[in-house]
Parts: structure tokens; C-alpha cells; sequence
């Protein structure tokens, strides 16, 4: 049998490449452009504090289409990170003085160390081990939250104070929703960076077969965990922006109602489509708050959704609408032909 070697490219050639692709970079500005001018359209709106919130959600969603989208980690443990954000930054502005700097960059610290600690130990478990590890971290974390007095109980801890503060509440929302919104445009330029790298490459390759990825070099133990804290950072961070937009956090950021919601947040638009991630987080965020009878019953309505996405279309509108693309292009190529 012959051995067949692939030519790997110079790290020079890599760096210079990297370098070269404009994308990251202009994701970044076209979304902190774009969405800044939006918000400040808006000014201090009940509609701007609702796409303010959609905009730390999608801080969190950008994550899971890295990790559940191209490397296919099956970890449900978006929503007990976001509580790790959202009472972290409560914690350490109301008891201890902190201001939302400061409590934000402690947020992101503590969030990477108890991620790359439980990581290291749930990531090792392969599959559906994996998700049902992660699946019962929130509902322990949740009766914790909900009994414990130094938490807030089930009232949660009020007070969060506002990324950037103005003389008015209408100003502190439309500055705080700034803030959220470059903070997105660095987690979604991040993200594209990880995608477009041979480590993109590596998690695809991970994604699709882990054993063909092992035989051609993948240290899959470290994919993985690098995979997980930075999805759970940038969950930790999307927990602080929607603690800092709302003024509180309660118990519900981290109940499995929450968890859902990421997940249609993520496989409606398409759970390979950053874009997807980002519009379908704002827009879900909308829909769930524009009527009462869709708030009153929106667990059955997240549930029958994404139930209903798993079964008929798994790529969500993003994989329907290339399948249809796809579908008329030969038709269009037999056309011709005649």
C-alpha cells in the first residue's frame, strides 16, 4: 500500500493568507456600523431594548454554529454559561463595587477557567454522552439558583448596571446597546477567523468523521475542549450583555426553557450560518415578545419548531434555500440545452 503525503503549506504562507482575508475584519465593522446606526435610530425604544437583548443572544448563537454547526460538539451548556455571565457581572457590580468593565473582563476570566475545568472532563465523552452531560448541568444550576438567598432566590439579583451609563435610562440603553453590538461584531469576526483557518478546517474534518480527522493528524481532545470554552465564553459574555440591557438576571436565564430557545435560535436559520445565527436571534427575541398569546405559550411553540426543523429540514431555511438553488440550477442547464 502506498503511503500519500499532503504537502503542508509554510507557516509563513499561512500567516500571509490569514492576514489577506478581508472577511473577519469587515464582518466586524459592517456589524458594529450597521447595527450601531440601527440602534440609535431607535433611541430609548421598548423595540431598541428588544434588539438590544436579540443582540446579546446572538453574541451566544454565533458561538454554537462553531461548536454545533461545523464541529458538531453536541454540548447543551449555552444557557448555564450565560448565567455564569449574567450573575457574575450582578454579583460583582452589586456586592462588590465593580464597575461593568471591570465585572465583564472578570466574567470572561472566570468563565474560561471553569469552562476549560469541566470541559476537560465532559469532552472526553463522545456524542450523545456528551449532550446528556451538559444537559443535566442546567437544571442543577437552576434549583441552585432558585433556593439560594446569596443568588437572590427565585427574584433574582436586580441592579446590573448598564455596559455604558448615560444621563437617561432612553441614553444608557442605546449606549449599553452599542457596547452589545461591538461586542458581537468581535465574537462574530472571531468566530469567522476560527472557520476560515486550518483549524476551521480540522473542525469540519471533526465534524463529519472523527476518526478520518484523527488519522490525518487532529488532536481531537483539544479541538474539542477549544471548541467548548469559546463557545462558553462567548455565552458568558452574551449572559453579561442581557443582564446589562435588562438591569437583572433571574433564574430563567438558566432554566431548559433557555437552552431551547438557543437551539431554535441557531437551527431555524441554519446551524452552519453565522448570519442565520445573528438575524434569527434578534428576530426570535422579537417574535416572542410582540404577542401575548406567543409569550403565554411559547414553550409548546419552541418545542413543535424545532421539533418540526430536526424532522423536515435539519440545515434549517439556510439548507432549504441552497437544496432549492441546487434543485433549479440543472433544471435551468436542461432548459438551455434545448
Amino acid at each position: 500500500m502506498t503511503d500519500v503525503t499532503v504537502p503542508a503549506a509554510s507557516p509563513t504562507a499561512v500567516s500571509r493568507a490569514r492576514r489577506r482575508d478581508p472577511v473577519p475584519l469587515s464582518a466586524t465593522i459592517g456589524i458594529i456600523i450597521a447595527g450601531s446606526a440601527i440602534l440609535a435610530a431607535m433611541g430609548g425604544s421598548y423595540a431598541a431594548l428588544i434588539v438590544t437583548t436579540g443582540v446579546g443572544y446572538a453574541i451566544v448563537t454565533v458561538g454554537m454554529v462553531l461548536q454545533l454547526g461545523y464541529s458538531r460538539q453536541l454540548a447543551f451548556s449555552q444557557s448555564v454559561f450565560m448565567g455564569v455571565g449574567g450573575y457574575g457581572t450582578g454579583i460583582l457590580e452589586t456586592r462588590y463595587g465593580l464597575n461593568s468593565a471591570e465585572s465583564l473582563l472578570a466574567v470572561i476570566a472566570a468563565a474560561a477557567v471553569i469552562s476549560f475545568l469541566v470541559g476537560a472532563v465532559v469532552t472526553r465523552a463522545p456524542g450523545l454522552a456528551l449532550a446528556l452531560a451538559t444537559l443535566l448541568l442546567p437544571l442543577f444550576l437552576y434549583q441552585l439558583a432558585t433556593f439560594s438567598t446569596y443568588l437572590g432566590s427565585f427574584s433574582g439579583v436586580d441592579g446590573v448596571l448598564p455596559f455604558w451609563n448615560g444621563p437617561t435610562y432612553e441614553s444608557a440603553l442605546v449606549r449599553s446597546g452599542i457596547v452589545t453590538v461591538v461586542l458581537l461584531g468581535l465574537a462574530t469576526g472571531l468566530v469567522l477567523r476560527v472557520i476560515r483557518s486550518g483549524v476551521g478546517l480540522q473542525l469540519m474534518a471533526l465534524g463529519e468523521d472523527e476518526r478520518l480527522a484523527e488519522s490525518i493528524g487532529v488532536s481531537l481532545r483539544q479541538r474539542r475542549l477549544e471548541v467548548f470554552v469559546l463557545g462558553s465564553v462567548l455565552a458568558a459574555v452574551g449572559g453579561a450583555a442581557l443582564a446589562s440591557a435588562q438591569n437583572i438576571v433571574t433564574p430563567d436565564v438558566l432554566n431548559e426553557s433557555a437552552q431551547i430557545t438557543l437551539l431554535i435560535m441557531v437551527f431555524v436559520p441554519g446551524r452552519k450560518s453565522i448570519a442565520g445565527a445573528i438575524v434569527g436571534a434578534i428576530v426570535i427575541e422579537y417574535l416572542s415578545t410582540s404577542t401575548a398569546f406567543i409569550s403565554t405559550n411559547l414553550d409548546i411553540i419552541e418545542g413543535a419548531v424545532l421539533l418540526l426543523i430536526l424532522l423536515v429540514e435539519p440545515d434549517g431555511v439556510a439548507g432549504a434555500v441552497t437544496r432549492l438553488m441546487q434543485a433549479r440550477t440543472p433544471a435551468l442547464k436542461t432548459g438551455g440545452n434545448r
